[in-house]
């Protein structure tokens, strides 16, 4: 259940795309296992945004993940900012590369102070639009009629 939260979290914060069921593995020992990495931050499959829910959601301790993982914040966003120095022209980075910080600093929500807003913001904003999520359900049935993955 760990890694279901940690990787939900990471997913939102992060922007990992094309999460459909035959890109999340489970192992043997009930692991979750991701593969295909290829749209991460601001970029998507085709440059088009079916994926509207934050995350593929499990409720359990989601709001004391991303409380711990916004105490990183500075950290994370000064790794992804070193990401775009240089040479290296990374796919998440070619188109827009100023809005992938600013967006990145949106996600963590550091803006709110009160943890009464922080916890408004978890419940309303990544809990509930992911559990409530049309889009979720018709891009994972895209994937089943285009991919055969159920």
């Amino acid at each position: 259940m760990k890694s279901l939260v940690a990787y939900s979290i990471i997913s939102y914060i992060l922007q990992l795309k094309d999460r459909h069921n035959g890109n999340i593995l489970i192992d043997k020992e009930g692991h979750i296992i991701h593969i295909d990495f290829g749209f991460v931050l601001n970029n998507s499959p085709g440059s088009i945004g079916f994926e509207m829910a934050p995350f593929k959601l499990s409720q359990d301790y989601i709001e004391v993940s991303f409380k711990k993982i916004r105490k990183h914040a500075e950290r994370i966003i000064t790794i992804v900012e070193l990401m775009q120095v240089g040479e290296i022209e990374a796919a998440m980075f070619r188109r827009e590369r100023e809005m992938v910080i600013k967006n990145l600093r949106e996600r963590f929500q550091l803006s709110l102070t009160s943890d009464a807003k922080l916890d408004e913001f978890i419940e309303n904003k990544l809990i509930l639009s992911s559990l409530n999520s049309v889009f979720t359900k018709l891009y994972d049935s895209f994937q089943y009629f285009s991919q055969g993955v159920l």
